[in-house]
């Protein structure tokens, strides 16, 4: 059986300049920037270190923070995303519990099939949703298909059940 390498650390990120990745270079860097271009335009001594300070410190942490292992500006994004997006009710109906009426047999039969299809609807939903029913081509199929016989219990539920020769 063969072997195969695998990646490891796939979810860091390249560390291009140094140890900071691209994107946290830039948001320390046009921290840093306009910290300079507000220290050499303004006045002011008070406003031009506090304006620097909160420059470099925005900068400093959209490029380092990190909350429940995402970046701020994603954290930011998606609570922008939720606060102007309508929020969305979704009501689910109970439905009637069902009376059966035992007096007819002709209504429990048909009650019986309902209930086997609406399983194997069930069923299938599950298996497409989670990746499980592969489709091949009918021929190959029956090739391969094991052999399979219905068995009928006292009650009167029948099964699919593998048929083993011995």
């Amino acid at each position: 059986m063969p072997r195969f390498s695998v990646p490891q650390f796939i979810e860091e990120k390249a560390k291009i300049v140094g140890p900071l990745t691209i994107v946290q270079f830039l948001y320390v860097g046009a921290g840093a920037g306009i910290a300079v271009l507000v220290f050499y335009t303004v006045e002011n001594a008070f406003v031009k270190f506090a304006v620097s300070a909160l420059a470099v410190g925005l900068g400093a942490t959209l490029a380092f923070t990190k909350v429940n292992g995402q970046s701020l500006p994603r954290v930011l994004a998606a609570a922008l995303l939720f606060w102007q997006r309508p929020s969305t009710y979704v009501w689910e109906r109970e439905l009637p519990s069902q009376t059966i009426d035992a007096t007819s047999v002709e209504r429990i039969n048909a009650l019986r099939r309902s209930m086997r299809l609406e399983e194997r609807i069930k069923s299938l939903a599950t298996k497409v949703t989670t990746g499980i029913a592969a489709f091949t081509g009918g021929e190959e199929k029956k090739a391969q298909a094991p052999k399979y016989q219905t068995v009928r219990f006292l009650t009167g539920e029948e099964r699919q059940v593998k048929r083993v020769d011995y």
